[in-house]
């Protein structure tokens, strides 16, 4: 049986640093959001966040380099649009 996107979410209880040194929870959807709102197409953001392994205490840059690298594979020119994305700073 498939597992919905709150169920995968919830096996996540990780916390995430930040570039700030903060830490947050962890939120899958999070990921796949700032893809699209880079211009990544859905089914390329959603495979990309779920194929990342997460681990506890990640920071937001290895996050993005995992990212970067998962568009690669897929869409090589979308990448390039990734990277250039502005950031959210906080």
């Amino acid at each position: 049986m498939a597992k919905t996107r709150k169920e995968k979410e919830n096996r996540f209880m990780l916390t995430i640093t930040k570039r700030s040194g903060l830490e947050e929870e962890f939120r899958l959807g999070k990921i796949a959001n700032s893809m699209r709102n880079a211009g990544i197409s859905q089914e390329t953001a959603q495979s990309v966040a779920d194929s990342i392994i997460y681990h506890e205490g990640m920071t937001t840059s290895e996050v993005r380099n995992r990212v970067i690298g998962g568009i690669k594979n897929r869409e090589p020119q979308a990448a390039r649009q990734f990277e250039s994305h502005p950031r959210k700073s906080h």
